[in-house]
């Protein structure tokens, strides 16, 4: 049987590159394990290789947003796809996560 619940994240420097679904699973296996360090300044999370979106994914992009927050750096989400955007919009956070559906903003 196939996981799909598998997502992958690299990090290199202040980029982060999330590969995969974000769904309940795969959410919450980045929350209990892999972690992007906010150690080495501003962050920039290209989410172009994301198939698929859901509340949970809101969460975990809140989560680092607040950690960035506490580590005083920023942290951008680019090429978020429409479903993001929708979700976001429809539990009305669009505003107040630093989202963008392009490469740089």
């Amino acid at each position: 049987m196939v996981n799909e619940a598998i997502i992958k994240l690299t990090q290199d420097n202040g980029r982060v590159k999330l590969v995969g679904q974000m769904n309940f699973d795969s959410v919450a296996s980045l929350l209990n394990s892999a972690q992007i360090s906010f150690d080495n300044g501003d962050i920039e999370v290209d989410l172009s290789e994301v198939s698929r979106f859901n509340s949970a994914s809101l969460a975990l992009l809140l989560e680092w947003m607040k950690k960035a927050e506490q580590k005083g750096v920023q942290i951008k989400y680019h090429s978020a796809p429409e479903q993001l955007m929708v979700i976001a919009k429809a539990y009305g956070i669009a505003h107040e996560l630093p989202l963008s559906n392009t490469e740089q903003d």
